[in-house]
């Protein structure tokens, strides 16, 4: 009787069992509890779920304040569809640090919403006549500065309290001079050692302290340029350390990435990512180290060659992870790696997209997002 109780083991549990066990493991751990055997598998195939944090999100809405949100995933080429929106119609959507997003709207108002949650808080400036081309936030999430670089340029900051609301606007007062250059429209201004960095279009940079801060932004001397013609430039601070740009040609024929040389102050072109990838192409670019060898050296674009199927979803929190859980049953190997998707990419060790840019639909009111810094 011993040995017959033995030999069924833990592979003989019924699944309603299976299907209880899982639901109070982590999402990362259900992956090795299919691996166990066929019978276990069928049961985590009746608990589908989307690891949220494998790879940035492009979230993205067919209207701000009004139409749902969705997530789109670049490795698994869907879209997760969640019944929330982002609450401000009309809003401007800044940026993005892990489960935060940024919005600006009318008079300057910048709204702070947790993805997750739903919670939305109000940042109000003190100048209200202060319009905001750009909004930005640190690594931490606990200092926001916002721009504005229409003409003249002028910066004011805010600092996150302990009890999560952030305090009123402080503005820097440029009482001589206010730096004039044409910024890049699609590049958020970067933080990078410390220094609050903003692109011009043309390849220059403009600095800002905010150690010092009535001092305002000041034009460096150096880069004078990046040597490329470009149609598009993306700032952003690689996970080294490195202060980068994407620059992209017309129709995405031409792809360059560039580094800043601190000692010489010049860009210097990169050859390779060294297996990183970079996600660009909004007001929030990224770059990530990626363990997919398929993702690794590319460059994506929010833009499609065919909209992504949409699968309804809940954003689910468990144990400090999220995953997307279908609403509706819905069968899917989740386990399996895919080769590829719809969107737009650049390799740039071969110098070359994985398709024309040609035909490609931009997804307008949209974002790089990044659960997997939580």
């Amino acid at each position: 009787m011993a040995s017959t109780s033995q030999a069924r083991g833990w592979s003989s549990l019924p699944t309603d069992v299976l299907v209880l066990i899982l639901g109070s493991l982590r999402w990362s751990s259900h992956p090795s509890v299919a691996l166990v055997c066929r019978h276990w598998r069928s049961a985590a195939s009746l608990c589908p779920f989307y690891p949220a944090w494998i790879t940035p999100l492009l979230l993205n809405t067919a209207e701000v304040g009004t139409a749902n949100i969705r997530y789109y995933s670049p490795y698994y080429d869907k879209n997760f569809e969640v019944d929330d929106t982002l609450k401000v119609p009309g809003a401007k959507i800044c940026c993005s640090t892990g489960r935060h997003l940024k919005m600006c709207a009318d008079k300057a108002l910048v709204y702070d919403i947790d993805l997750v949650t739903g919670a939305l808080v109000e940042v109000l400036p003190q100048e209200p006549y202060m319009l905001f081309n750009f909004v930005v936030s640190d690594r931490d999430d606990e200092r926001l500065f916002g721009v504005k670089a229409t003409i003249t340029i002028k910066v004011a900051s805010s600092i996150r309290h302990t009890s999560d609301e952030w305090e009123g606007w402080k503005s820097t007062e440029n009482h001589l001079y206010c730096p004039r250059l044409r910024a890049s429209p699609v590049t958020n201004p970067v933080l990078h050692n410390g220094l609050l960095y903003l692109l011009a279009q043309d390849g220059k940079l403009v600095v800002y302290n905010p150690c010092r801060p009535d001092e305002g932004f000041e034009i460096l001397n150096k880069p004078n340029g990046f040597g490329f013609k470009c149609e598009d430039s993306y700032l952003v601070e690689s996970n080294k350390g490195e202060l980068m740009v994407v620059l992209i040609g017309r129709r995405g024929k031409v792809v360059h990435v560039v580094k800043l040389n601190d000692q010489t102050m010049e860009w210097e072109e990169v050859e390779s990512l060294q297996g990183q990838t970079i996600f660009t192409g909004s007001l929030t670019t990224m770059m990530k180290r990626s363990k997919f060898k398929w993702m690794q050296n590319m460059i994506f674009l929010p833009r499609f060659y065919k909209w992504p199927e949409t699968v309804h979803v809940d954003l689910v929190a468990r144990d400090g992870q999220l995953a997307f859980v279908p609403k509706l049953p819905f069968c899917a190997d989740t386990y399996l790696e895919t080769c590829g998707s719809n969107i737009w990419s650049y390799e740039l060790a071969y110098g070359a997209a994985t398709k024309e840019y040609w035909g490609t639909e931009r997804a307008d009111y949209s974002t790089w997002v990044d659960f997997g810094d939580n």
